[in-house]
């Protein structure tokens, strides 16, 4: 084969490979947006709540009633006066479920210094059920969803957590999965160790 005529073969095979390409990701991306289990795209990323926000949600949290996983009502009031860590999640959410069972263990060590964890699910309850069978939580686990939450907190991603202190003040907020190492120094702080 002359190189004049591999060199014009060469470029329509390189032509024809960028085409499929383009034609592929049109199909997966324009055609069909990739899944995100309901959720618009704008809620699976954000940035930190302000002050402002994080407050306003925990006036918000408190006067909440949410079924548990037994369909058993739950008032967020109860924890009132304790140091409360509220974590939104839901089982599809991989950050969620990589930090769930370092949450269990700071709760069972701290619960006993007046310090409650409150998982709010939002998701299907029968989905969270599931999730509990082959992931104990040592922490009750609510119900809810991002309609309901709206107009309790503006939810920009999963998973969330809000640190409440026992005065009711918002002691920290944080967007992503949270960890013993982020969480120790603050909790022992709020419980005066």
């Amino acid at each position: 084969m002359k190189p004049s005529n591999m060199l014009a073969l060469t470029v329509l095979v390189g032509i024809a490979t960028l085409a499929t390409i383009a034609l592929l990701v049109y199909r997966l991306f324009v055609l069909e947006p990739p899944p995100t289990n309901g959720i618009p795209q704008g809620l699976l990323t954000a940035p930190k709540l302000s002050p402002e926000a994080a407050q306003k949600a925990v006036d918000n949290i408190f006067s909440l009633n949410l079924p548990d996983l037994a369909g058993r009502p739950q008032a967020i009031a109860q924890w009132r006066g304790k140091v409360l860590v509220v974590n939104y999640w839901a089982s599809w959410c991989a950050p969620c479920v990589r930090e769930m069972p370092a949450l269990s263990r700071l709760h069972e060590h701290y619960a006993s210094w007046g310090v409650q964890f409150v998982g709010i699910g939002l998701d299907d309850v029968e989905k969270m059920q599931a999730f509990v069978k082959t992931t104990p939580v040592s922490y009750p686990l609510l119900v809810s969803d991002f309609a309901s939450q709206s107009s309790v907190l503006e939810i920009k991603g999963l998973p969330l957590t809000l640190v409440i202190g026992r005065d009711g003040n918002v002691e920290m907020t944080h967007l992503g999965p949270v960890d013993e190492k982020m969480l120790e120094p603050l909790l022992n702080r709020l419980i005066g160790r």
